[in-house]
């Protein structure tokens, strides 16, 4: 037998005290049940005061205290009497105080957490669930929380459940007896919430999935929660929330969306979209930005320490406290202007296009240090005036946060400031660029511009990720000019918080690093080999054939490791298939040429990508002695053919393929198919456009 019992009318736990608890009796039977609308069983109790107040509830039963009316034993006794029922049929019958309702629902405890079970004690303290949070777990898992239930505070973000919360979700009982309140409050509380299922909704945890939040804002959910705990002046009110808010400014960055989709998107006004976004954008820079970019945001030996990179240090640097800086100037197109001062200081020559620069300063690994700028774009504006400006100007106090021999990596459109910064005591690291006259680079030259490319490209990977935000992708409306410099910031801010570094930190690619300043001083034994006998020019004894030829077969099988070995990097590797599949004939073959004179030579002649009438030749000799090092050198006619500190993309392309593709399963006979198909399809279009 159960210790207490529950009261069929108020669910009261009664306890075992037979005075505190008490059957139906017969004559209140018909009552309780039309109050319950259910008929009752023989282990149904009522609790005194329920037992009182229901006799006192209709005037033709009485107690048998008051000695006003005392039934028979016969009515007593009698299960089909009840005095109810000879009530006036034309009195309204009120609605019962609570109603049984098969409806999976937690138990009704207050000292357990609810959704983990931990009781509540001084290290953990509990709170009461919010009716938000039992609005959602009706509505996503189908389980009712009673008003009086608690949690831990942790399962909690804003008032709802976290989703690992909501999955913990677990009901002890089948039905649930709800009171006329309770019902009531429920349906109001899911008709709210299922008014804003029309929009996006970024209140409710689980109203939308990670991959949403990934596409619309370009954060995680756990990362888009934590942005929104650096907001703190915006307020909520009955229209929008401050996480509404953030979502609409964060979706504009990452989609470009005008204001009129992204009100119809969020179930708001165009007038308030336009409040929010420089609402928002000036509460990030406040809060946020500052923490996360700036010079002034991080030291120079942390910065030393955490940003570079181990290529990056064993390439340039000296000591561990210097630092790798990488610049760089992005573009972002703007609308043409109607003020003609603007219009013309905008206006690029370069890309014959209106735009602003912001300077970027990145460093090794991809980390923003800061963004300065935007600048204008006339020609009053390039690359070297820049940072000089921001050297003069002392933007951000930079001066006083770069140290002697710090090493900044610039592109060729810095070499008017190249002497600028050497006497402000850094050191500048640039590729050289072609002597006037010249068709290719030297060998030193080459090799030392590799040193720089391989550190780099880096910027551009981080101009990039930048672009990823459509609204700086895009043609920036005029409105958003004076908005353009922060709406860099912030992305950039984003970036250096939430996302990845962009290089690798691993420390074995310091002997990758240290192998290519050791070629650095090499000079390239093919290609004086290939001028002192004038290969280039003078008719050389070379007979035809293709990469399944005999006379290959004893060429050196390479493998990736091989490849990468060779190439210094993973551009030249991405570059192979394409040019390889361009030089594929027809029929599915790799011409070459084998030199009959000088046996281990190859000569191979690859289509330029960039300009239909320009050919580069190319020689690979191999040595089949030397299995540790079969390829024993290359040189190519491009402007960067002669270097020994990797290789060129067209000499990767031929060792690719015939050191390692042809004897894999070839997916480029595939591709040389579709290509075929595609061209077919399209002469067939020109015939019926042609016809029409």
């Amino acid at each position: 037998m159960p210790k207490h019992f529950c009261c069929v009318e108020c669910s009261k736990r009664c306890r075992s005290d037979p005075s505190a608890r008490r059957p139906v009796p017969p004559y209140l039977r018909g009552k309780a049940e039309k109050k319950l609308y259910r008929p009752l069983t023989e282990e149904d109790v009522l609790c005194s005061a329920c037992r009182r107040r229901l006799a006192r509830s209709d005037p033709l039963v009485l107690t048998r205290n008051n000695n006003q009316h005392v039934l028979s034993n016969s009515q007593e006794t009698d299960p089909d009497f009840c005095p109810a029922l000879q009530r006036d049929a034309s009195q309204v019958l009120k609605s019962p105080k609570s109603v049984e309702l098969k409806i999976s629902s937690t138990p009704r405890n207050h000292k357990n957490c609810v959704v983990c079970r931990k009781p509540s004690g001084h290290r953990n303290h509990l709170t009461v669930v919010p009716a938000s949070a039992v609005t959602q777990a009706f509505v996503h898992v189908g389980i009712f929380i009673n008003s009086d239930s608690r949690c831990c505070k942790f399962h909690l973000v804003n008032e709802y459940f976290t989703p690992e919360s909501v999955i913990l979700l677990n009901s002890s009982k089948a039905s649930e007896n709800l009171s006329r309140t309770e019902i009531c409050y429920l349906l109001d509380n899911v008709r709210t919430l299922m008014k804003t299922v029309s929009h996006l909704n970024f209140d409710v945890p689980t109203a939308l999935l990670d991959s949403d939040y990934k596409n619309l804002t370009g954060l995680t959910r756990d990362q888009f929660h934590e942005l929104s705990s650096y907001i703190h002046k915006l307020r909520n009110n009955l229209n929008r929330s401050t996480r509404t808010c953030l979502a609409v400014f964060l979706t504009k960055l990452r989609t470009g969306l005008p204001n009129s989709v992204l009100s119809s998107l969020f179930g708001l006004s165009e007038a308030q979209v336009q409040r929010i976004i420089p609402s928002v954008k000036e509460e990030l820079m406040d809060t946020f930005v500052p923490k996360h970019l700036g010079f002034q945001h991080i030291s120079h030996q942390e910065f030393c320490e955490r940003h570079t990179t181990p290529v990056a240090r064993t390439l340039f640097t000296k000591a561990e406290d210097e630092a790798v800086l990488l610049l760089d100037g992005t573009y972002i197109f703007i609308q043409k202007s109607s003020d003609y001062y603007f219009q013309r200081r905008s206006y690029s020559l370069h890309k014959n296009r209106p735009l602003v620069k912001p300077m970027m300063v990145v460093g090794s690994d991809g980390y923003v240090l800061s963004v300065l700028g935007p600048y204008m774009a006339d020609y009053s504006n390039n690359d070297a005036s820049i940072i000089k400006h921001m050297m003069n100007k002392n933007s951000e106090d930079m001066k006083d946060w770069l140290k002697e021999n710090d090493v900044m990596v610039v592109d060729r459109g810095f070499r008017d400031a190249v002497e600028f910064l050497q006497e402000s005591g850094l050191r500048v690291e640039m590729p050289s660029y072609l002597q006037k006259g010249a068709k290719q680079h030297t060998t030193e030259e080459a090799n030392l511009s590799r040193l720089v490319t391989k550190v780099r490209w880096v910027v551009e990977s981080a101009n990039g990720r930048l672009k990823q935000w459509r609204l700086l992708d895009k043609v920036v409306p005029n409105t958003l000019v004076p908005q353009i410099g922060d709406f860099v910031r912030i992305i950039c801010a984003i970036c250096n918080k939430f996302r990845p570094p962009l290089a690798n930190m691993d420390p074995q690619l310091e002997e990758e690093a240290t192998k290519m300043l050791e070629k650095v001083c090499l000079s390239n034994k093919v290609q004086e080999f290939v001028e002192e006998n004038n290969l280039v020019k003078r008719r050389v004894p070379y007979k035809k054939i293709d990469s399944i030829n005999d006379v290959l077969s004893d060429f050196p099988h390479l493998s990736m490791d091989d490849l990468r070995s060779i190439t210094m990097g993973v551009y030249q590797i991405k570059q192979c298939i394409c040019y390889s599949k361009e030089h594929l004939s027809d029929e599915g073959t790799y011409d070459l040429m084998f030199c009959t004179e000088f046996p281990s030579l190859l000569q191979v002649k690859i289509q330029s990508r960039h300009s239909k009438n320009s050919v580069h030749t190319l020689w690979i000799k191999y040595i089949l002695e030397d299995m540790s090092c079969p390829i024993s050198g290359w040189y190519c006619t491009c402007k960067v053919g002669a270097r020994v500190v990797g290789c060129c993309a067209h000499v990767a392309s031929v060792l690719w393929y015939i050191g390692y593709q042809r004897h894999q399963d070839d997916p480029l006979a595939k591709g040389k198919k579709l290509a075929q198909c595609l061209d077919d399809a399209g002469e067939n279009a020109t015939v019926d456009n042609t016809e029409e």
